[in-house]
């Protein structure tokens, strides 16, 4: 049976980016709009990983205009891009091997107590 040639991650990905990549790949076998979403996906968890790092340097409170102190933007740029990468995930719809194989063994638990019930 022949296997298929897994795609490899663009090569400006940084680390978090070519995780996502790699671990995606090894799992499901993408179509060609997939792998478009994917990349986005990629980069996107790339930007989030840069956002959480200047976020870890960075004050949360920051001057405003007037010297009050207002909450930092990058926060709200790391809020926006997580939600971005949930988004793209989700577009992606990727089946969950854990939450199907849980479904199947509770459908199969359910069907052994109605046996029992029924030919007790």
């Amino acid at each position: 049976m022949p296997t298929t040639k897994r795609p490899r991650p663009p090569t400006n990905l940084g680390r978090a980016g070519a995780r996502l990549w790699r671990e995606t790949v090894a799992v499901y076998e993408l179509r060609g709009d997939e792998l478009l979403l994917l990349d986005k996906a990629s980069r996107t968890a790339d930007d989030a990983e840069r956002l959480d790092v200047a976020l870890a340097e960075a004050p949360l409170l920051v001057p405003g205009s007037a010297g009050q102190d207002r909450p930092n933007p990058l926060l709200g740029e790391a809020r926006a891009t997580r939600a971005l990468l949930a988004a793209l995930l989700r577009q992606l719809a990727l089946p969950d091997p854990v939450a199907e194989q849980r479904r199947a063994d509770a459908r199969s638990s359910q069907a052994r107590t109605a046996a029992r019930a029924r030919w007790s």
